[in-house]
């Protein structure tokens, strides 16, 4: 069950026209980095490929990609009502959960960390910033699926996913972010900088974060768990509203 679920979803995600604005949205540090490369910056590439893909791949393309594909891949369903022929089947309501999540997280991750090595190569590749690269690719991928998770629960807390998602985004991870220090424990753009910091070796002193990266492995897991649960049990309540 599922795998169909899976399925479904997946066509429904690809069939929209925001999916493919999203993949032309992240395609942007490609450009970027191209420009970069072509126009022979001396600066040193590893500190370079940091900044990059700090500033254009996690801080922007990562959240913004996992809110749309997060609250789009239940949340949109449930408002335009197409979800109910699956609410109304007798399949576990966190199965249906895992099989969203599934689509949203496998869908930013793929896009995302194929974004991060290209982008990160183009202008790293060849300078002794592979490893760098490497590491901020797989950090990404587990930075995609806690957002997806986060966002995917707030799509059922919430009919204004994207509105709130943005506000997380741009106020709590950007402004507050860098100015209150006891924020950055909820922030998933820290947790995924202290992963690439960790797996980047020496190379990830070019990444500037505070988090340390245990405390990112162990919040990103709770924030993980604790998404699932909470969207499995707003599904359950949402089941029940759906028949009084």
């Amino acid at each position: 069950m599922i795998r169909a679920i899976v399925e479904v979803t997946v066509r429904g995600i690809l069939g929209r026209r925001r999916s493919l604005l999203v993949v032309l949205f992240a395609a942007l540090p490609v450009l970027v980095a191209v420009v970069v490369r072509i126009g022979g910056s001396t600066s040193d590439a590893v500190s370079l490929s940091a900044d990059l893909l700090d500033a254009l791949v996690v801080r922007t393309v990562l959240p913004l990609v996992a809110l749309v594909f997060g609250t789009a891949v239940l949340g949109s369903e449930l408002d335009d009502g197409t979800a109910i022929h699956l609410l109304v089947k007798p399949v576990e309501r966190w199965r249906i959960v895992l099989a969203k999540l599934a689509v949203a997280a496998v869908l930013t991750i793929v896009l995302v960390a194929l974004v991060t090595l290209v982008a990160g190569l183009v202008v790293g590749a060849g300078r002794g910033a592979e490893r760098i690269v490497v590491a901020s690719a797989v950090a990404v991928a587990v930075g995609g699926l806690v957002y997806a998770a986060l966002f995917l629960a707030l799509s059922l807390v919430t009919s204004r996913a994207l509105i709130v998602g943005l506000a997380y985004v741009l106020i709590w991870e950007d402004v507050l972010g860098g100015l209150l220090e006891g924020t950055q424990a909820f922030s998933v753009r820290q947790y995924t900088l202290a992963i690439a910091r960790l797996l980047a070796g020496d190379d990830g002193q070019a990444i500037n974060v505070a988090l340390a990266a245990s405390s990112a492995i162990v919040l990103s897991a709770i924030v993980l768990a604790g998404a699932f649960a909470l969207a499995t049990r707003r599904l359950a309540s949402y089941e029940i509203h759906g028949t009084d």
